[in-house]
This record gives structure tokens, C-alpha cells and sequence, in this order.
């Protein structure tokens, strides 16, 4: 008898083995520029929380909704993303502070946030460094760029994977226009929590007030601020329009933001769910940059049916007084270099 069953429990595992060796990975075929190999199809599927204080409509969540379907076709599904929008798991510090913690695993956040973690972020934020979002664009997409994303790596555990430049940032005021700096002095200006940000209204004789963005609308609603500052798709969707009426097109700062990824997160990735991640938010950037095609045009439209008046600034009085901030930032941080080739993208 126990001859017997030793023979069948070894008939068994024979048949067994053979299965597993006549066995074949599901197929990956007309997914374009996947780089899935079988060990990332054999991977357990992990599912990565995205969190962002930005809206749901917003062009940037629409870049993660492409990333995330291109990572989940390129790992065969062992890999996918859960998108929090509108500041549901907080806002952009805390997304920041999530990331470090481990309690969210990816987030979209303006590079001026990141600055607070990695000073030499900053550079992206100071007042008047970027002439056009062309050249903005050029820098984003360059040597530049990934040098300050691998900075921000390094010295941070938050992994940029991608950098994308939006569109400048104005300024909205309830009932004033401002023309020069002088304009500035007395007014309380609702900013993100944003070193840049508040060092550039600091020199236009401005008090920056800095206040999350969930509550940004009640600060200018109840007078806490006079205003704010900001791109205009973000004052649209925001509906800031409605606590605010005068828009001067200051064109202070170029909103840059980041899709960031947890250095922890990405490390524990097999070396195929890397290079899948990579290509994904590469491939993300070519989605990008055509939707914004006509969403600023389209976003003012929105404020002037609404009855905000938008009107010109002298920018070279506002250049002159933020130049001395922005040259001490550079010789602070030593970005000398950095400066100079992005002034050679003019």
C-alpha cells in the first residue's frame, strides 16, 4: 500500500511539473512601447495611491489618469493607480509630508512646495526668471530640469518623475488694480505655502499671507486677504472668481509641477515595473502638453463671463523690484549656473 501511494503522489507531481512547464504568460502584444516582461506580469498587483490638492478637470490629474493607464498596460496590471483629487488626503505640504511617511504613495505638487524640502527647486519659482512658457518648457524638458529633479531625490526621498511647465501666474484682487509695485503696498496676498512665491511679493511691497488652498476662497471671502495670486485654470476651477474681480496680469511666476513618486515606493518596484514606471510618465508628457493648447484662453473666458476685468501691468517696474530677490536666491543657493543656462534658452 505505501508503495502504491509513493507511485501516485510521483505520477502526480510528474503531470504537475509538466502543466507549469506548457504554461505561457499572458501576452502584452499591441500595447505600444510596453516594456512588461514576464517578471513584471508575474508581480503581485500593487495598487498606488495619488493624492493632489488640484481638481478632478484639472490638466495635470488628466496627465496621471494617462500615466496611470500606461503603467497598467505596460506591467499587465500588476501595477495601477488610485488618483485622490480636490485636497481629499490634504494639501500640497501634506501630500509632501504623506510621501515622506508612507501614507500616500504618489501626489502632483507645485515645484515651489518642493522648494521648502529642497531649496534649489526654488530657482523654478522666483519672480521673473522665465521670459516665455516656451523657454519655460525648454528647461522642464532638459538637462536643467532632471538636475533638479535628481537633486530633489537625493536630498528629499521624494522621487520626481516628471516636470511640466503650466502657465504664468497673475494676481486677483477684490475691487484694486495694480499697475507697479507701488500698487502693492498695503495689500494682503493669499499664497500657497511657497518660499519663491512669498519672496517675490515681498519685494512688490505686497504682505503675502500663506494659506492652503482648500482654504484660500474663505480668506479672500471674509477680507482675511485682499486677494490672491495664481494660473488662471486653478483660479477657474477654483471658482475664485467669485470673491475676487480685478485680474492684473502680473506674470510673476511660471507654475511648474511635479508628479512625484516616494524614493521608497520606487525602489521596491522590480527592475521591469521601473523602467515601465519611467516610460509611462515620459509618454504621460507627450499627452500633456497639447491640452493646454487652449485651456488658459478658455480659463479667462470663464472669469470675464463671470465679470472679472483683466487688464496690463508695467512688468518692468515689477522686474526692477524683484531683481535684487531673485540675486540674492541665485548667490544663496549657488545657482550661478543654473540661472545662466536658462537665460541662454531666451
Amino acid at each position: 500500500m505505501k508503495k502504491f501511494l509513493a507511485l501516485s503522489l510521483a505520477l502526480m507531481m510528474s503531470l504537475s511539473l509538466a502543466a507549469c512547464g506548457n504554461s505561457t504568460p499572458s501576452s502584452s502584444a499591441g500595447t505600444s512601447g510596453s516594456s512588461t516582461s514576464a517578471s513584471a506580469s508575474a508581480a503581485q498587483p500593487r495598487v498606488l495611491r495619488l493624492s493632489t490638492h488640484l481638481s478632478a478637470e484639472h490638466g495635470c490629474v488628466k496627465m496621471a489618469q494617462k500615466f496611470s493607464e500606461l503603467l497598467q498596460s505596460k506591467t499587465n496590471g500588476s501595477l495601477s493607480i488610485d488618483i485622490y483629487t480636490d485636497g481629499q488626503l490634504g494639501g500640497q505640504t501634506e501630500n509632501c509630508e504623506a510621501l515622506k511617511s508612507g501614507s500616500v504613495d504618489m501626489t502632483i505638487v507645485d515645484t515651489g512646495t518642493l522648494a521648502n524640502y529642497e531649496p534649489k527647486m526654488g530657482i523654478l519659482d522666483m519672480p521673473y526668471v522665465f521670459a516665455s512658457k516656451d523657454q519655460a518648457i525648454a528647461v522642464a524638458a532638459g538637462e536643467i530640469g532632471q538636475g533638479l529633479m535628481d537633486t530633489v531625490t537625493t536630498s528629499t526621498g521624494i522621487r520626481p518623475v516628471s516636470l511640466q511647465a503650466v502657465m504664468f501666474r497673475n494676481t486677483l484682487l477684490k475691487d484694486k488694480e495694480v499697475t507697479t509695485p507701488a500698487d502693492f503696498k498695503g495689500v494682503k496676498v493669499r499664497i500657497p505655502e511657497n518660499p519663491s512665491i512669498e519672496a517675490c511679493f515681498t519685494a512688490l511691497g505686497a504682505t503675502p499671507v500663506a494659506i492652503p488652498s482648500g482654504e484660500a476662497y474663505t480668506a479672500v471671502q471674509t477680507g482675511v486677504t485682499n486677494g490672491l495670486e495664481g494660473n488662471l485654470e486653478f483660479i477657474a476651477q477654483q471658482k475664485y472668481y467669485e470673491v475676487a474681480n480685478v485680474c492684473s496680469m502680473t506674470e510673476h511666476v511660471m507654475t511648474f509641477t511635479a508628479m512625484c513618486v516616494s524614493e521608497s515606493v520606487y525602489e521596491s518596484l522590480t527592475p521591469d515595473q521601473q523602467t515601465a514606471f519611467d516610460e509611462a510618465a515620459a509618454e504621460a508628457m507627450d499627452y500633456f502638453y497639447p491640452l493646454y493648447q487652449t485651456i488658459e484662453s478658455d480659463s479667462r473666458k470663464v472669469m470675464e463671463d463671470a465679470g472679472v476685468k483683466f487688464h496690463e501691468v508695467d512688468k518692468d517696474s515689477m522686474i526692477a523690484a524683484c531683481t535684487p530677490t531673485l540675486q540674492a536666491f541665485v548667490e544663496k543657493n549657488d545657482l550661478q549656473s543654473v540661472y545662466d543656462a536658462i537665460n541662454a534658452l531666451k
